[in-house]
């Protein structure tokens, strides 16, 4: 009997929220729409945030895979970090503490690498030499070959699945593996396939294309024993349960162990799980995230999620001033104030539940663009992720409790004796102090967004614009050849491909360098112990790459003293000279550029002149400050071939990168013609920020919009229960203008309160980001004033379009109004 009046009551249930549903079909679609809308935002925003959570945890072991890094501290400096360690210390690590199961260690190739199998040549990107224990350690999967062996002989090479379709065709089409086959590795060695690895996922911070054995990297240096080359990045696996702050307590004395008493370096663990989002070192292998700005785009998800709530609030507790006489009459029924409260709280879980289903449609048409525009592979599967379906649960719970309880409460509290009695059995209050406060949080919210986001827009533009020190502009970058390894045959093949390249009317310059300035990449070597020649007790560490005579013509840098570095033939000792630039010399002690021209400086052993010094520029991003460089005159392991296009040109672009295609070809046929554009390397150095950018301001704006959607439908209800009004004021001679401003008075009040407490929260909050940027662009007091006009904008329209449709209303029809 209980059941079934249970069940009956539930179609009752049922039936009322269909029919109010139905009744206010302005507020039911405002209510769901905003609704659905914020949950779709809220949940984008929460696989954005999982994912970049998810770096490196595919790995079985990854809580225990700790990276060791190096900490210098060089006399009269601050502390500077290198992610890259010595090739010996991994495995002297391992043998050294029983806590270390595993150790490996691996070197990336800063040369250009062409591979070829039969006719087919590419040049490959991200090339590795690993050692054999990189697969013990790491959980990479081989789809072909031995994890145990695959690294261990010298000319082994392992293919990920995409390079090795590139040379064998599609792997589901393959009559036979490719393992054991040969490839020539450029133009010269010949080595062995002995494994095809599967794609490295976009969640990890080592993106390895291709991965040469150790052992063959030993065969050419020596670098078993080398305690002072760290171009080696090490990685430790450590026993279930150990406390990484002991191992790190033994770290100083595993240092001086190896490497004396009177080093200057210490040895710092690195949890792999944090390296994405938690690591900003030098020489990283690859972009990290941010921590701080997950931190922010999750509380956009709560905000626009709250808002959603809140509009809820608002347009059920405003609504619900008009359904007196339906609570009032089950009352008088003998339904209890909890049979009332339930049923406005089944209807919040109802039309909740309405929004859920929804948002998971609009998640699942929108997650391809998102995940276009953030380029991250985002999937949304609650079948295969049952940890997110959690979350949407509780999401979906709280959601429904906290948007459907205070309504419920403040609805099953009318009175019936006194909503009967009134004409309209409406309690009309229409100034809730709870629904003003709310109100104002929508607008703290959307003030402080537009404003974060004007603040964002801002400093964008200023990476964009600042002067770099350096001519990014018409200047076309390409990949220097791997196949000539001679010294005296490279420079003179490059020399005739220059002299060639500055024929076209469309070349100004041409050069060739180890590195670019601007260039996001681990190209510029990073060297200690550098001093004065007559000063024995100095030990500096500089950053260096090497140029030619023309380095500072084709990227239009300004030489501030001395002169320019001069021509120098392959066998010439000219090329012991070098350029400096400012920070450099007040490094060495000189702030006046002209009294360090030269001076010799004993740069590893070898004495170079110090021939001119050029002004600082930013070889980095804006994010660091000026560093002291070392541009040394040689063209030995030059990665890049710049050259500088002539503005004034009429030849098109296109004509002009044929030419130059053309004259590679015959100069060098075995080297893929593979180019870039230099502005194109300086803005992959703000990629991350600028998705930031791209996705606080594209979520922001929804925020905006699901507030501009709750405070339509609130004013729109709030005429309505005020229809008669309205009429008298016309009747006694009031205008269309007198009513506008009457209405949007009291939301301009809540405005400027809004803007008083969401101005400087916003730009507290943007600071923390700014802090991540050792040069900002200067905050502006329009950058205050725009969110504020915008936002009275956006309010006044969508007040004041109501109002006017009411105020335009013949006072007739207003006073028949029930």
């Amino acid at each position: 009997m209980l059941q079934g009046n249970s069940s009956c009551m539930i179609r009752n249930y049922f039936k009322v929220i269909y029919r109010s549903l139905i009744r206010n079909k302005t507020y039911s679609i405002i209510n769901i729409l905003g609704l659905s809308a914020g949950l779709a935002m809220c949940i984008i925003i929460l696989e954005y945030v999982k994912y970049e959570n998810s770096y490196d945890r595919f790995h079985s072991k990854s809580k225990d895979i700790y990276r060791v890094i190096i900490e210098f501290h060089d006399p009269g400096q601050a502390p500077s970090t290198d992610v890259a360690n010595y090739a010996p210390a991994a495995e002297a690590l391992k043998n050294d503490f029983p806590e270390v199961t595993g150790a490996t260690c691996i070197s990336p190739e800063y040369g250009r690498v062409v591979l070829q199998y039969n006719e087919k040549a590419f040049e490959e990107q991200k090339v590795y030499y690993a050692d054999s224990s990189f697969f013990s350690v790491f959980d990479f999967k081989l789809l072909e070959g031995d994890p145990k062996t695959a690294l261990a002989e010298p000319a082994s090479i392992i293919l990920s699945r995409t390079s090795a379709e590139r040379y064998f065709g599609k792997m589901d089409q393959w009559k036979r593996s490719p393992l054991n086959e040969m490839i020539r590795v450029n133009n010269g060695n010949v080595m062995k396939v002995t494994g095809i690895m599967e794609n490295i996922p976009g969640n990890s911070h080592f993106q390895g294309n291709i991965l040469i054995s150790l052992a063959e990297y030993a065969r050419h240096n020596d670098f078993e024993k080398n305690w002072g080359w760290n171009d080696f990045y090490t990685y430790i696996c450590l026993r279930p349960n150990t406390n990484p702050d002991a191992l790190q307590a033994k770290m100083p004395g595993f240092v001086t162990k190896y490497m004396g008493k009177e080093t200057n370096k210490k040895m710092l663990i690195q949890p792999l799980e944090s390296i994405h989002l938690y690591s900003n070192h030098s020489f990283e292998l690859e972009p990290n995230g941010s921590a701080q700005a997950v931190k922010f785009l999750t509380a956009i998800a709560i905000i626009i999620l709250v808002i959603a709530w809140v509009n809820y609030i608002n347009l059920s507790t405003a609504r619900g001033e008009g359904r007196g006489k339906e609570v009032s009459m089950r009352k008088v029924s003998g339904a209890s104030r909890n049979e009332v409260m339930v049923q406005f709280l089944f209807e919040s879980f109802y039309i909740n539940l309405i929004a859920f289903i929804l948002a998971i449609g609009i998640v699942q048409i929108s997650l391809p663009f998102v995940s276009a525009l953030l380029e991250k592979p985002l999937e949304f599967s609650i079948i295969r992720d049952m940890g997110f379906v959690k979350i949407l649960a509780v999401l979906y719970i709280i959601g429904s409790v906290m948007s459907g309880l205070y309504p419920a409460i403040i609805l099953s509290s009318f009175r019936p004796l006194h909503i009967l009695k009134s004409s309209s059995g409406s309690i009309a209050r229409g100034k809730s102090g709870l629904r003003q406060s709310l109100v104002v949080f929508q607008f703290v919210m959307s003030v402080g967004l537009i404003t974060g986001t004007v603040i964002i827009m801002n400093q964008m533009h200023f990476l964009r614009t600042k002067d770099l020190g350096f001519n990014t502009d018409k200047t076309l970058i390409i990949n220097a050849p791997s196949t000539v390894t001679n010294d005296s045959i490279f420079f003179n093949r490059y020399q005739f491909f220059k002299q060639q390249a500055l024929k076209y009317p469309g070349v100004e310059h041409v050069t060739i360098s180890s590195a670019l300035p601007g260039k996001l990449s681990n190209d510029l070597d990073s060297h200690g112990s550098i001093r004065l020649q007559d000063k024995q007790e100095q030990r500096l560490s500089f950053l260096s790459f090497r140029i030619d005579e023309d380095f500072i013509k084709v990227f239009d840098m300004k030489l501030i003293a001395g002169r320019n570095i001069p021509f120098a033939t392959a066998v010439s000792r000219k090329d012991s000279l070098m350029l400096i630039n400012r920070k450099a010399a007040e490094h060495f002690g000189y702030s006046n550029p002209d009294d360090i021209v030269g001076k010799k400086v004993n740069y590893q052993g070898r004495i170079r002149e110090v021939v001119g010094v050029i002004e600082n520029y930013h070889h980095k991003s804006l994010k660091t400050n000026f560093e002291p460089m070392l541009l040394r005159n040689s063209t030995s392991g030059a990665l890049y071939i710049s050259v500088r296009l002539s503005p004034a040109n009429a030849l098109a672009l296109d004509q002009i990168i044929q030419d130059l295609e053309q004259q590679w070809k015959t100069v060098y046929p075995e080297n893929p013609f593979a180019y870039s554009f230099l502005d194109s390397h300086v803005n992959n150095q703000y990629k991350a920020d600028a998705q930031f950018s791209k996705i606080f301001t594209v979520f922001a704006f929804f925020s905006i919009a699901i507030s501009c959607l709750g405070l339509f439908g609130l004013v729109s209800y709030t005429i309505t229960v005020r229809i008669k009004e309205i009429g008298v004021r016309k009747v006694l001679g009031a205008s269309v203008e007198n009513i506008i401003m009457l209405f949007s008075k009291d939301y301009i009040k809540l405005l400027m309160i809004a803007s008083a407490i969401g101005l400087p929260l916003s730009y507290y909050i943007l600071n923390l980001w700014l802090e991540n940027f050792a040069y900002k662009a200067a905050i502006s007091w329009w950058l205050f004033i725009l969110p504020v006009c915008v936002v009275t904008f956006l309010a006044f329209l969508a007040v004041s379009v109501q109002i006017m449709k009411a105020a335009l209303t013949n006072p007739v029809d207003s006073l028949r109004h029930e």
